[in-house]
């Protein structure tokens, strides 16, 4: 039975220079909306945010002005994935957890990019699943699902299928530079822990991998209290 689902979308899938993945999740999030499952998008800020990122950091500007640039670059990636929703996506992008539950209450897909400096995209999509009692967390990123290590630099990771908060606290080597944030940093962690909000893992590449694990298949990586 359709229930509420909390997406998180990296920015290197959903930005300016890839229109037809734009599309591509539109038709999904559409499909999956139309089910009868209620939605909520978080869009990362991608290469857009880390080039205002770096551009920042060149001009000597301080750490808590780079991430507000990389949530307004997050921002505009959610803008363009709302308007490829019009009409069935909220139309404003909040910027509250308070915001995005009065969003959620008119019944339109809510589409978020950052909320504050020092908060990962990741985080904010943990706290909006945790508000809105969400039966699952998806992260579509750029791999498979959660490796023993980087997969894009170890061609010896190997991906593990389920595992708990624990175990995924110790394989993670996390960030907390503007712009670097993977997966699930520490406070994105400890929330989907705190709530026991099951987290899966896929490939964003492809926009019907999220689709697939919304409707139960079993893709990518399953976090949860447990690793049966």
């Amino acid at each position: 039975m359709p229930g509420t689902v909390v997406v998180k979308v990296s920015g290197k899938h959903i930005n300016p220079e890839k229109p037809n993945m734009v599309k591509g999740y539109a038709e999904v999030f559409r499909s999956l909306h139309r089910e009868g499952y209620r939605l909520a998008v978080v869009v990362g800020g991608g290469p857009v945010a880390r080039a205002y990122i770096a551009a920042a950091r060149e001009a000597g500007v301080n750490r808590a002005l780079q991430d507000v640039l990389g949530i307004e670059a997050a921002r505009l990636n959610a803008r363009l994935l709302a308007a490829a929703l019009h009409p069935e996506a909220y139309p404003e992008p909040p910027r509250s957890i308070w915001e995005a539950l009065e969003a959620a209450a008119t019944g339109k897909i809510v589409i978020a990019g950052g909320f504050q400096p020092g908060q990962s995209t990741a985080g904010v999509a943990a706290l909006l699943a945790e508000a809105l009692n969400a039966d699952l967390l998806v992260l579509a990123t750029t791999v498979d699902g959660v490796y023993t290590a980087d997969p894009r630099r170890s061609p010896e990771a190997k991906l593990i299928p389920r595992l708990d908060y624990e175990t995924l606290r110790k394989v993670l080597q996390q960030s907390v530079e503007p712009g670097r944030y993977e997966l699930l940093d520490p406070l994105a962690l400890s929330i989907v822990e705190r709530s026991k909000i099951p987290v899966r893992v896929v490939n964003g590449s492809d926009p019907d991998n999220v689709a697939r694990v919304v409707r139960g298949s079993d893709v990518g990586s399953l976090i949860a209290t447990t690793k049966q």
